[in-house]
């Protein structure tokens, strides 16, 4: 049976299994073939990536990256996301390793993801210190960043798709396409609200920093995308899409593309970019479903940041993950909640201090 053949059958079948239970007053979806209905929903899904097949924009990069952009690398880093929460623990933990003799600076390639590709782009940018400042500022008063990115009241739209986040148990290009066509269909803050501040912490930044990759998710199609440094894309509008929830910012165009956060996907730390690198620090929110649901994550997507590292290792990157976790003290929290960044900042920063002896030996 060739492949066309079988996706007409399977339609078929599903939609005849739909019509004869209507009409038998069952239709639900417990009568009809779960795995029937998977495989149509599968098919569906690459039809839908299909329409860009012969694009040529060079964005989009299946999963693991072939020949990956750190291949050969020494020093490689990658910044999962995380919102507020997350950025306000690297700027901590950068100034940590900076102010005492780790360069991260030196590193040969930077992958991020939200949270993690503002960071990284600050980072190499030069703009860490400004951004510190400017985070320590908003850390003192929170109801400006309230008012930046408004997380305490959300339009149905916006529930609807973060409802959706919140009870995925999969990472298929099915369940992604429907997070992000829900997102494409949410009131969110407008993408070009976002990028303004965006460009609070970035300040004059034009292009993507040299070494830095930005990733992101096609809303229709669900393909990753990687925004690379010779992409022609500006920091601003790269960051903006990394960093678009569904349901809280965004969507954000990158060329003829609506992105949205890059963590809605099958990884959201996208260590294989690196893979073929001599070392990799990878930092990341957190490493099990018991964090997630704790408050670390807006989506309960599988987390595969444990078995990424096994893999990097596994081709010969040696690695060290930090994995962030929870405020100490703290057993629930919101990762977009604006009064936790002074404490995180802290935290970032006394976590830096303890990692210093063996960060110093790692990165030399």
């Amino acid at each position: 049976m060739s492949q066309s053949t079988r996706r007409h059958f399977l339609k078929t079948s599903a939609a005849g299994v739909v019509a004869v239970a209507s009409t038998q007053g069952f239709a639900r979806t417990s009568e009809i073939s779960k795995k029937t209905i998977a495989q149509v929903r599968a098919l569906e899904a690459r039809e839908i990536q299909s329409t860009t097949a012969d694009w040529d924009d060079g964005l989009a990069h299946p999963i693991p990256y072939i020949n990956p952009p750190g291949k050969g690398k020494d020093r490689a880093i990658v910044l999962g996301g995380g919102s507020e929460y997350m950025s306000s623990f690297l700027v901590g933990y950068f100034h940590a390793m900076l102010e005492n003799g780790v360069n991260l600076r030196l590193a040969d390639i930077v992958v991020g993801t939200s949270a993690g590709a503002v960071l990284g782009s600050a980072l190499l940018g030069s703009r860490l210190d400004l951004f510190s400042a400017e985070f320590n500022l908003l850390a003192d008063y929170p109801k400006i960043m309230a008012k930046l990115v408004p997380t305490k009241k959300f339009s149905p739209s916006q529930e609807r798709v973060m409802k959706m986040g919140l009870a995925a148990e999969d990472g298929n290009p099915d369940t992604i396409q429907a997070i992000g066509h829900a997102a494409m269909a949410a009131k969110s803050i407008p993408s070009e609200k976002f990028e303004t501040n965006i460009k609070v912490f970035l300040g004059n930044m034009k292009s993507i920093p040299e070494k830095m990759y930005i990733t992101t998710i096609d809303c229709y199609t669900a393909e990753r995308l990687v925004i690379a440094p010779n992409s022609g894309i500006s920091v601003i509008t790269a960051c903006a899409a990394s960093a678009s929830a569904p349901g809280v910012t965004g969507p954000t165009w990158v060329k003829d593309r609506v992105c949205m956060d890059g963590s809605i996907g099958s990884t959201e730390t996208h260590c294989d970019i690196v893979a073929g690198s001599k070392r990799a620090l990878v930092v990341a929110l957190a490493d099990t479903i018991e964090q997630e649901k704790e408050g670390l994550r807006l989506n309960h997507l599988p987390n595969t940041i444990v078995q990424e590292v096994k893999d990097l290792e596994a081709g010969g990157t040696k690695t060290k993950l930090v994995v962030v976790g929870m405020l100490p003290g703290r057993k629930t929290m919101s990762v977009v909640d604006p009064s936790i960044m002074e404490p995180a900042i802290k935290y970032g920063y006394e976590r830096g201090m303890q990692d210093l002896p063996e960060m110093k030996k790692f990165w030399a």
